[in-house]
């Protein structure tokens, strides 16, 4: 069973006050940046929303869940434009996912979430794995199949390994974010991205 089928089957019967859900998000990805995850326990998270403990507990069964769906609705946007890239004809597909990627790595406060996840992995390995399985996996299969297109009009070899080529882009971007210096904003990121894509045999220039 998935995070949304427990917090389906958790709410059933009772209907779900969006107001707090959008509240309990909120707070639980203000405290995870603020604090990382030992400072967003399910009481913190409750006292920042404004909510009862229950309130949380029923509609998550664990704070990795939770923060795992906080992250995720906060770069919401940006997921409708990777999912439009896979959509477009081959010709627009790399600038939309161009647009998506720049867009997602210049959204307030994504640099110090995923700073904070890539820290929690040694002490709380739990919160990474949730987020791979529930959210990355599907991210990454939109990405394959831009990929795939790409390789069958001819732009990258036939023996591309998708798998690797993702982690060689995502690797390369998450890089350039947490590791070298200065400050990136949108028109410097769509650049690296581009240059990036281009030596990734994704873009003619």
């Amino acid at each position: 069973m998935n995070t949304a089928q427990r917090q389906a089957k958790a709410g059933r019967g009772r209907p779900r006050d969006a107001a707090a859900d959008k509240a309990i998000l909120r707070a639980a990805l203000e405290l995870f940046i603020e604090h990382g995850i030992e400072g967003a326990s399910f009481e913190q998270i409750a006292r920042r929303a404004g909510v009862a403990r229950t309130t949380v507990y029923r509609r998550w069964s664990g704070r990795e869940d939770l923060l795992a769906q906080a992250m995720e609705v906060a770069r919401e946007a940006p997921e409708r434009s990777l999912t439009a890239a896979a959509r477009v004809p081959p010709k627009r597909m790399v600038d939309e996912l161009i647009d998506a990627l720049s867009e997602m790595a210049t959204r307030r406060d994504y640099l110090r979430t995923v700073a904070k996840l890539v820290g929690s992995v040694p002490d709380s390995p739990k919160l990474m794995s949730v987020y791979w399985k529930t959210y990355l996996i599907p991210r990454r299969a939109m990405v394959a199949e831009i990929i795939g297109r790409a390789r069958e009009r001819g732009a990258i070899p036939k023996g591309t390994d998708s798998e690797i080529l993702q982690d060689m882009i995502g690797g390369a971007i998450m890089y350039h974010l947490l590791i070298r210096p200065g400050r990136k904003n949108r028109k410097e990121m769509r650049a690296y991205i581009r240059r990036l894509l281009h030596h990734a045999g994704l873009t003619e220039g």
